[in-house]
């Protein structure tokens, strides 16, 4: 039995490059409870070694699965199920501004005993410690600073987590034009993602 659930938030998207664009788009959130692959996913905050508190961030862990769910995987038969919240005490991740051109190495360099290999591993890291960068995605991580969450650099962060790359149309989750208009995976990419969770899975 297939269950819909339909609800319009208004977001606010944004690029994963030093380029922002702050642009309101629309999107038609569907949760279904027939779902052909879940995986769980961390959220992992990272902070300075002399801070232990996740307070800053005021994040609600649920609400932003379940925004992820229902903008972006939901319709797709993908589902994300909320895993451990944890907090990673990290002066060289916290502070990108030394590290600039350097970003995404420096990123999995210093989250690689931090993350599990049998879950989506998503750290959050506040806006004003970085030169620009909206998030980063590779070997089932993401990187999302926090004024990013609710845009399409989430799900797009995710998808190169789980090993999509770029892709050229506009309008494609995981496109680098005009990110406000980032809302659909293709086929094929979903099979992508599919087969990803399925060995991850095994």
């Amino acid at each position: 039995m297939r269950f819909l659930r339909i609800l319009v938030v208004l977001s606010i998207f944004a690029s994963c490059t030093t380029e922002d664009d702050y642009v309101p788009y629309q999107v038609e959130q569907v949760f279904s409870d027939n779902l052909e692959k879940t995986i769980k996913v961390d959220i992992i905050y990272v902070q300075p070694s002399n801070k232990a508190s996740k307070v800053s961030y005021g994040l609600n862990e649920t609400h932003f699965i379940d925004n992820l769910n229902g903008s972006f995987f939901h319709r797709y038969g993908i589902g994300l199920e909320m895993g451990d919240i944890k907090t990673l005490n990290n002066d060289e991740l916290y502070d990108l501004k030394d590290n600039r051109g350097q970003e995404a190495s420096v990123f999995l360099q210093q989250t690689q005993d931090s993350y599990r290999e049998d879950r989506i591993s998503v750290y959050v890291m506040k806006r004003s410690n970085t030169i620009a960068i909206a998030g980063i995605g590779k070997d089932k991580r993401a990187l999302i600073t926090d004024e990013f969450l609710y845009t399409s650099t989430a799900p797009h962060e995710i998808g190169h987590a789980l090993g999509l790359h770029h892709y050229h149309e506009e309008g494609n989750i995981m496109s680098q034009i005009r990110p406000y208009l980032r809302k659909d995976f293709t086929d094929e990419q979903i099979a992508v993602l599919k087969e990803t969770l399925e060995k991850i899975e095994n």
